[in-house]
């Protein structure tokens, strides 16, 4: 059960607001269409109920509000606009994605593309598939988490007939399982095949909630859409005009019903008459084409006569005696026979009756079976003045079965998913994980920064003059971080920046994922990518340089744990930077560009603010803590914490954790906003 009352676009200065005080139910084991043309406000109701967009009022989904809801893809099955996804994702890829944040699991992919027949595109990529295609992926995607409700956008465009059928069959199956169906449409012709109630908007409002037989009755017929102040005065005088037209047709008929029962009773009397006079005092032969013996004793005995003395009594009782048909007088009901024939068609004529007047509101009307010049020669006559008078056709007549049609499409319906036994957990890690290695972007990002970073390494090498840490991470002086680090903060601006730019869980209203235990999952892959990176540079520009310049080209300092952790903490520290600023700016590329504008624009800054005096106490703190452990036995924690602060003690290390800290605390604030503005 879908239920929407009041819901309200924010209103915009000088515009009129999307969607206006609209509320309707969707009741389970039904079909509801939303039913509008372009601008209606069809698409923004939908955002309005699923809370993507700012507005007014309430939406229950089986009486629970939509923010209440754990596991919204699995209560709500949702296709809006195209179907978000990384171009460069296959299908089978995406659908797993998207169901280890629904907490399915991943042979769910493949029993919802059996259904919507994807199951031989399941390796294509998304950017490679066909409109049509894109439609049915949409319709797996809704159907993925076993939803007991699907809200659906225009889920026909782009579909050929015979796929339609198919998708009207399909809903009709959900629906027949229990399950809530909401649709959008503008094909009024259509939705009389699929929906078992019909919402029409105009404007942002509900002009008209119907059933879909009343629908097909009386607003897909020829109408003339007449807008006046005077609008319920004209209606009515619409109506008069034509209940006195119909009393003067029912008259006519009358008379012209009265006028043929008396013309064929006159015509049986006549031919009655021709037949007694052609047969009275003639002996009749005993065998004749009509019968005549015995259609000659009953007429001679009608007459008076008596019955001939050869004749036995069988013979005379063989048929009983006609009496012919009196004649009914001008205002006398027509004989049976007559009347039988004229039943239908008078049922016809009412059953097909096209004119009718509904009152759209106080200022607009919509007339059935008249033409616009009618209408307004009637407004001309009675002095009524009319704004806009626009005659609007349609492609059905009021005659349609529209119930049959809508019931019994083309084609059988498809096979329909079985609900779930069990709620799966939600995985957020899966998701992250198929996330990060579903496309190729991600592994070209890496091969291209651990190539950088041996091609920089061997040539600092034979250069000579460079540091051990810019040896073995590649890092040219020139560049601001090491390429590692930079393909590290790109990396993490990515796990953010595709939620945005290829929303996949917008529907599930994480377009801008805020749950923890996502968030979580996004810091500990980008951590592991970054450490992976990290120990891929480093083993490999030391493999390089040991064959390409000698040993000599890696003098390793007796202190190299500290080295290597300060390599790692350096490229962590960047991609989560870069995670946070993206989520924070919503963009990859602005990600990218604060975490470049941390060694360019922080590093001074620290370093400014540690020559003065009361910060020298923080540089040497290093120092002073190995000295106080000296007496100890050295330990892989001691180690751990002298890297780490070693790392604190450099403006690079110090300006990112101070960038990790602001960012962190700018997305919290922004996550914060963001959830407050939908409840």
């Amino acid at each position: 059960m879908i239920q929407a009352t009041g819901l309200t676009s924010a209103r915009r200065r000088n515009h009129a607001p999307a969607v206006d005080d609209l509320t309707f139910e969707a009741p389970p084991r039904r079909v509801t269409a939303l039913l509008g043309g372009p601008g209606a406000g069809k698409t923004s109701a939908l955002r309005l109920l699923l809370q993507l967009d700012r507005g007014q009022g309430s939406a229950f989904f089986r009486g629970r509000p939509l923010h209440r809801i754990r596991r919204p893809a699995r209560e709500i099955g949702v296709l809006l606009d195209d179907v978000p996804g990384h171009p460069g994702r296959t299908v089978r890829g995406h659908l797993r994605m998207l169901g280890a944040a629904a907490g399915v699991p991943a042979t769910r992919a493949d029993v919802v593309l059996d259904v919507v027949g994807l199951t031989d595109l399941a390796d294509e990529r998304l950017g490679d598939l066909a409109l049509g295609m894109e439609r049915r992926l949409g319709i797996a995607t809704a159907l993925l988490g076993d939803p007991h409700a699907l809200v659906l956008d225009e889920p026909a465009r782009g579909l050929s007939a015979r796929e339609t059928d198919w998708l009207n069959g399909l809903l009709r199956g959900f629906a027949d399982q229990g399950g809530a169906v909401l649709i959008t449409t503008e094909d009024a012709e259509g939705v009389v095949r699929v929906a078992d109630r019909v919402l029409t908007l105009e404007e942002g409002r509900l002009v008209a909630d119907q059933s879909v037989d009343e629908f097909a009755r009386t607003r897909l017929r020829p109408r003339v859409v007449v807008r006046s102040p005077l609008a319920g005065r004209l209606a009515a005088v619409l109506e008069e005009e034509a209940h006195a037209a119909r009393e003067a047709a029912e008259v006519e008929r009358r008379a012209e019903r009265a006028a043929a029962a008396e013309a064929a009773a006159r015509a049986q009397a006549e031919e009655a008459a021709a037949e007694g006079e052609a047969k009275g005092g003639i002996k009749l032969k005993a065998t004749s084409r009509f019968g005549g013996l015995g259609r000659a004793k009953d007429t001679t005995q009608a007459e008076g006569d008596t019955a001939p003395a050869g004749a036995s009594a069988p013979e005379a009782d063989a048929e009983p005696a006609t009496v012919p048909v009196p004649v009914p007088g001008p205002g006398a009901a027509a004989p049976v026979s007559v009347l039988a024939e004229a039943e239908p068609e008078a049922e016809e004529e009412a059953v097909a009756d096209p004119f009718s007047v509904v009152r759209d509101d106080e200022t607009r009307i919509s007339v059935y079976g008249l033409p616009s010049a009618s209408v307004g020669e009637a407004a001309y006559r009675h002095g009524i003045v009319v704004h806009r008078l626009v005659e609007e056709t349609a492609d059905l007549g009021p005659a349609t079965p529209a119930g049959a049609r809508a019931r019994a499409p083309e084609t059988s319906s498809p096979r329909v998913l079985h609900r779930l036994r069990l709620p799966g957990p939600a995985w957020p890690m899966r998701y992250e994980l198929r996330r990060a290695t579903g496309v190729r972007s991600s592994w070209l990002i890496g091969a291209a920064a651990l190539a950088l970073s041996l091609l920089a390494s061997v040539l600092l090498a034979r250069d000579g003059g460079a540091g051990e840490l810019h040896r073995l991470t590649g890092w040219p002086t020139d560049l601001p971080l090491p390429p590692i680090a930079i393909a590290a903060g790109l990396l993490g601006a990515l796990a953010f920046g595709d939620e945005f730019r290829y929303p996949a869980l917008a529907p599930a209203r994480d377009a801008v994922p805020q749950q923890i235990g996502l968030l979580a999952a996004k810091f500990v892959v980008c951590a592991v990518g970054a450490t992976l990176l990290s120990l891929g540079a480093i083993v490999l520009d030391s493999a390089a340089l040991l064959l390409l310049v000698g040993g000599n080209a890696v003098p390793l300092p007796s202190d190299w744990p500290v080295l290597m952790a300060s390599v790692f903490g350096l490229t962590i520290g960047c991609s989560w930077a870069g995670l946070l600023a993206a989520g924070v700016f919503r963009s990859t590329a602005l990600g990218l560009a604060t975490l470049l504008a941390v060694p360019l624009l922080a590093v001074p800054v620290v370093r400014r603010a540690m020559d003065e005096p009361s910060l020298h106490s923080l540089v040497g703190l290093p120092h002073r803590l190995r000295a106080v452990a000296l007496d100890r036995p050295p330990s892989m924690l001691n180690r751990g914490v002298a890297a780490v602060l070693r790392l604190a003690g450099q403006p690079v290390g110090q300006a990112l954790m101070l960038s990790v800290a602001v960012l962190l605390f700018a997305y919290a604030l922004t996550g914060l906003r963001g959830r407050r503005a939908r409840q």
